[in-house]
């Protein structure tokens, strides 16, 4: 039995063996098709189509080529210019001063030592002597110079000042009277106004005294005890968007309809009204208009600053002195 028992182990070993050869060999042939797609893909011939090579078939790998040695670049000399670094203030100058006064009192009012108290009223020491010499050397170019002193403009010396008065309320006057001989006054009414009957008053004084030709519109239809000859409304306070009572309104034939007042409003200023409407629309003549507007003598205009821009002070100071020149004649401020 004991031979037998031998034969047959040996006999299962043997079988045992052949089956794992056989899957061995199994698992070889599988991963085969993968090893000759991986070469078909890299692009490299199948070892079946280098038959003609025989055993020799092993070659030495190409050599790759060396890489490019690295080219240091050398640091360039110093050409003996010194580097740009940014302009430092000058100490005690306004941009110093400006930059530095806050700090200083800062620190004076957070620590009051004898040292930081002194250091900011040095300071200011400096800001208040530097003004003092920019306002005397202002006195000097103003005095020299006709067209930066605002005496010759509007007069304030308390001598002279009375003519400058007289002379502008002269052209207030006159452009008045001028105005009454080219328009006339509407005034609207309501007879349950109250500022209505006032209005009316200041209106008739006005007319009065200029020479103005006035009509009367009543609202409602009725009249007021200080209105004896009136219109009603018809349409014409829809047409010019009235909405209160009393209203004034400049009327210049044939179609020119300017509205001065909407409201109640004293004597002086519904003149000053009337001649701010009149010299708006170009209604005066050239000569009135230079007198009511005695504050523009020597007023450069936004043309004139505009055309005389420039980053060259001694230019733009040239341009503004001859535009200057000559608009101070009778208060004129046209260019000639």
């Amino acid at each position: 039995m004991k031979p037998r028992f031998k034969l047959l182990m040996r006999m299962g070993t043997r079988k045992e063996l052949a089956k794992r050869f056989s899957v061995l060999t199994l698992l070889t042939l599988a991963a085969l098709p993968s090893v000759v797609y991986a070469d078909i893909e890299s692009g490299s011939p199948r070892f079946i189509e280098r038959k003609a090579e025989g055993w020799f078939f092993y070659k030495d790998p190409k050599e790759t080529p060396p890489p490019p040695p690295l080219i240091r670049q050398e640091p360039k000399a110093p050409d003996g210019k010194p580097d740009s670094k940014e302009p430092t203030v000058q100490p005690f100058s306004v941009s110093w001063l400006r930059e530095n006064m806050p700090k200083l009192l800062d620190a004076a009012i957070d620590d009051p030592s004898k040292e930081n108290v002194e250091a900011y009223l040095y300071a200011q020491r400096v800001a208040m002597d530097k003004s003092q010499r920019y306002a005397e050397m202002t006195t000097r170019v103003v005095a020299a110079d006709p067209f930066l002193d605002e005496n010759n403009r509007v007069p304030i010396a308390t001598y002279t000042k009375p003519f400058f008065l007289r002379n502008a309320q002269s052209g207030v006057t006159e452009a008045l009277k001028h105005v009454a001989t080219v328009g006339g006054l509407w005034v609207f009414f309501d007879s349950k106004c109250e500022f209505c009957r006032p209005q009316v008053n200041t209106v008739q004084k006005l007319a009065k005294e200029y020479g103005f030709v006035t009509k009367f519109i009543s609202m409602d239809g009725k009249a007021l005890p200080n209105v004896t000859e009136f219109e009603k409304n018809t349409g014409q306070a829809s047409i010019l968007n009235l909405r209160i009572t009393p209203t004034t309104v400049l009327v210049v034939p044939p179609n020119n309809y300017y509205i001065v007042s909407q409201g109640m409003m004293a004597q002086d200023q519904l003149a000053e009204r009337i001649i701010i409407a009149a010299d708006s629309n170009n209604l005066l003549p050239k000569d009135i208009a230079q007198k009511i507007n005695t504050y523009d003598r020597g007023v450069l205009t936004n043309e004139d600053t505009q055309k005389g821009a420039s980053d060259d002070p001694k230019q733009w100071v040239k341009y503004l002195k001859d535009k200057l020149e000559g608009r101070y004649e009778g208060g004129s401020n046209n260019a000639e």
